[in-house]
């Protein structure tokens, strides 16, 4: 598998643990937890559809939203995506 598909395989993966967690954790709509932790709407929705890369910034807001830290987030993420989730071909 080309390298750039794997990226945007790897972007809808984290998008849709993203959503799985926001709706897990905080019973939030799409549209409150973006409101609350002052990320555009359409910015939220691209990342959780995975149709966008999510930048730091935007990790930093989304991790605050769950009260933990970015690196507490990347935890949850990895622990979701499972160990057999990888970007490049072996």
């Amino acid at each position: 598998m080309a390298n750039q598909e794997k990226e945007k395989e790897y972007y809808k993966a984290v998008g849709s643990v993203i959503r799985s967690l926001r709706q897990q954790y905080t019973d939030k709509s799409l549209c409150m937890f973006a409101y609350e932790n002052d990320i555009p709407r359409s910015t939220l929705s691209r990342i959780e559809q995975g149709q966008s890369e999510c930048g730091v910034v935007a990790l930093k807001k989304i991790a605050n939203g769950f009260n933990w830290s970015v690196s507490e987030l990347f935890a949850h993420i990895e622990s979701n995506l499972g160990e057999d989730f990888n970007l490049i071909d072996e």
